[in-house]
């Protein structure tokens, strides 16, 4: 069953079928090896895609912590910043990251040499946006450093982790076993790895058995984590916007340890807050479709990379393999901070269409020097000289490739 970042990643970069997740997951854990088959398409209208609860009583942040006293809630720390730093042991890579205002998510990927893999979700919160009330009486603790965590067991069906669940991957194991403790001051941390059964041989491997709970490889990474607030990176700067619009989300997914052929991808999903302007719902009974322009996509699928009613902006920069994929085809409209600007369709959400007719563009692109950039607007009339105004204002990094020099979030993302 194909996910939703299965589908945007087929748009993004031109893919003819989106792979089984299996086989994805069978690519990434023999080093990418094994790449995905790829068409060509016309490129002008590509798509370009792109609870809080109280703290109870009945466990105490004391007990998880060891002796240290629990704290209110986290306001110190900008959320686009990495609260806990991934200090990963060797062959475990980070494939996705989001960012949101009381949450951090990361997906991890162990590369280990065999054709069976490993998947992890990390989920850092502050306090008040993870109820410690949950975890059950007497779950069992191990010992992380300097900190104890609870080991919680629970159903595919009754999940203990607060969804969504899955990213690229989502964790499919029955089943689940999650640490659960406080890292640092005003944070919660939630992890889980699951590997899947070793069955066949090698080289005939058995790639869709069931995958068990790994208590023993969610306990190295967790201890392999670094404390304290490290700078996200971010290739620019977005400080001229239409008034009102501030960073609701970022999503981060590094070249290191991600999809071959995917590069360095980084995206802002900006909002005014304002549930009635921006992006709306599209109507049900949609159906999966590749052609360009897309006829409409199934917003149904994973709500962590899926815009949100009232988004109104969305900023997506990658250094991907088909960075250049308008530049082949067409010639571009305007030259924009020295880079070729095209106008795109991006979102493959039509809300009306005919054969006749083409639904308007809704996305400025520019390309060059290995990277593209997508300003996408998700309004129902999308203004094309505002999405031009955002591209022509941004601050782009000299080093796309090296996210260690990229501007620091916190000050260059509103």
């Amino acid at each position: 069953m194909r996910t939703e970042e299965d589908v945007r990643d087929a748009f993004d970069h031109l893919a003819g079928t989106a792979p089984h997740p299996g086989q994805i997951r069978q690519a990434l854990e023999l080093g990418g090896r094994r790449a995905a088959h790829r068409r060509t398409a016309l490129i002008a209208v590509t798509a370009v895609a792109t609870a809080t609860a109280a703290v109870a009583a009945v466990l105490t942040p004391h007990l998880l912590l060891s002796g240290n006293d629990s704290a209110d809630q986290e306001t110190r720390t900008s959320a686009w910043a990495r609260w806990v730093g991934l200090s990963l042991p060797k062959n475990v890579y980070a494939t996705t990251q989001v960012y949101g205002a009381n949450r951090q998510d990361s997906e991890l990927q162990v590369v280990n040499g065999t054709p069976w893999p490993t998947f992890c979700q990390l989920q850092v919160h502050r306090n008040g946006d993870f109820d410690p009330g949950r975890i059950p009486p007497g779950s069992p603790t191990v010992a992380l450093g300097g900190h104890q965590a609870r080991i919680v067991t629970s159903t595919k069906n009754a999940p203990f982790p607060p969804g969504p669940q899955g990213y690229r991957f989502p964790l499919s194991g029955d089943p689940m076993q999650t640490l659960v403790w406080q890292p640092a001051e005003g944070l919660w941390a939630l992890l889980n790895c699951e590997s899947q059964r070793r069955l066949g041989t090698r080289k005939i491997p058995t790639i869709d058995g069931p995958f068990d709970p790994d208590v023993t490889m969610a306990s190295t990474i967790a201890r392999s984590l670094s404390v304290g607030p490290q700078q996200l990176g971010s290739p620019f700067v977005a400080d001229e916007l239409p008034d009102g619009l501030a960073a609701r989300r970022i999503t981060s997914s590094p070249a290191t340890g991600n999809v071959a052929g995917s590069g360095e991808d980084f995206a802002v999903m900006f909002s005014d807050g304002n549930p009635g302007t921006g992006y709306r719902k599209p109507p049900s009974g949609c159906s999966l479709s590749f052609k360009s322009p897309p006829p409409k996509v199934c917003p149904e699928g994973n709500q962590a990379y899926q815009p949100q009613v009232g988004d109104d902006i969305e900023i997506r920069y990658s250094t991907g393999e088909f960075w250049d994929s308008s530049s082949r085809h067409a010639a571009p409209v305007a030259i924009i901070q020295g880079m070729k600007a095209y106008y795109v369709y991006a979102t493959g959400l039509a809300t009306s269409q005919t054969k006749n007719t083409v639904p308007p563009y809704d996305a400025v692109r520019l390309e060059g020097n290995g990277v593209a950039i997508t300003i996408r607007s998700l309004a129902p009339k999308p203004s094309l000289n505002d999405l031009r105004g955002i591209a022509e204002n941004l601050q782009l990094t000299s080093s796309p490739q090296n996210p260690a020099t990229w501007f620091d979030a916190a000050t260059s993302i509103p």
